[in-house]
């Protein structure tokens, strides 16, 4: 009687042990899933890029624009200034427009779940070798406390392309020229790109009515950096009144064209200003003679 008395006694703390536990088992697991879903909540902070476009092919010639556009969301509670930072290879410049402005801003504000359109425009300060070139865009936080930054690449692509460049051999672009004869020009032809140009054609255009071009036949190829004399007969009719006339004189290929405005100043012949002169005099000769007998009257 005495023994199960005191096995009764025993279990009584067993038995508050396990009714204690079944009663705040549901406040632990709630806890727990309470500071499970806190957790979920909570997200990073994250800046997302949508290129519109990433790569862009050009020839790479002084000053040419590649141009590539991105819009930029700022995945945040709240909105921020982001420092601009900028990588790009030698010999190359960069500016970054926002929106519809055509100012290379240092800095850009950004508003949580706004987008803001860019424009990145890189131009060659001097002549690119074919091959790639990758910039980079750096957005970094200024804010304090705050060490969010995200990067963005693009890619140039310099092909390989011949380029004409015509000119003369003075370097003038006027000439003088004697009506009913042979004037000789000398154009020159270089290939200013990086790959040969072949079937080049040379033409002119905006001639006066009646002029005669002579040009030489059609160039098969040019190589890289190099040059070629070409010779032009400039043959005005024989009364053309003496003057200044244009004449456009053109270089053509698949790959590329060039033109110049050449000047022409048709004088007259040293034999037509001496008759000329002679005719005169003869004129004011004649007009004297008549007013001296018309004074003896």
């Amino acid at each position: 009687m005495i023994m199960d008395r005191r096995k009764s006694l025993m279990l009584i703390p067993i038995i508050f042990t396990i009714f204690t536990i079944i009663l705040l088992f549901p406040s632990l697991a709630f806890a727990q899933e309470e500071d499970t879903t806190e957790e979920e909540i909570v997200e990073p902070e994250a800046l997302n890029f949508d290129i519109n476009y990433s790569e862009v092919n050009a020839d790479g010639i002084i000053g040419e624009r590649f141009e590539f556009k991105v819009d930029v969301t700022l995945d945040a509670p709240e909105e921020q200034y982001f420092e601009l930072e900028k990588e790009i290879p030698p010999g190359w410049s960069i500016k970054v427009n926002p929106g519809s402005l055509s100012v290379d801003v240092p800095a850009l504000k950004l508003k949580p779940g706004k987008k803001e359109s860019l424009t990145i425009i890189c131009s060659p300060l001097v002549k690119q070798d074919p091959g790639e070139y990758i910039f980079k865009l750096t957005l970094k936080s200024v804010e304090e406390g705050k060490q969010l930054q995200e990067n963005v690449e693009f890619k140039a692509l310099v092909k390989s392309a011949g380029l004409l460049s015509l000119t003369t051999s003075s370097g003038r672009l006027n000439t003088d020229v004697g009506p009913g004869r042979d004037n000789l020009y000398i154009l020159v032809i270089e290939n200013t790109g990086s790959a040969p140009v072949e079937d080049i054609s040379i033409s002119t255009q905006q001639e006066p009515e009646g002029w005669l071009v002579e040009l030489e036949d059609n160039i098969d190829i040019l190589q890289i950096g190099e040059k070629m004399e070409i010779e032009a007969n400039i043959i005005p009719p024989d009364r053309t009144i003496a003057g200044d006339y244009n004449i456009k004189f053109l270089v053509t290929s698949s790959e590329d064209t060039d033109s110049i405005d050449l000047r022409i100043a048709v004088k007259t012949p040293l034999i037509w200003r001496i008759l000329g002169i002679a005719l005169i005099a003869f004129v004011i000769a004649g007009i004297a003679v008549v007013f001296e007998r018309l004074s003896r009257r």
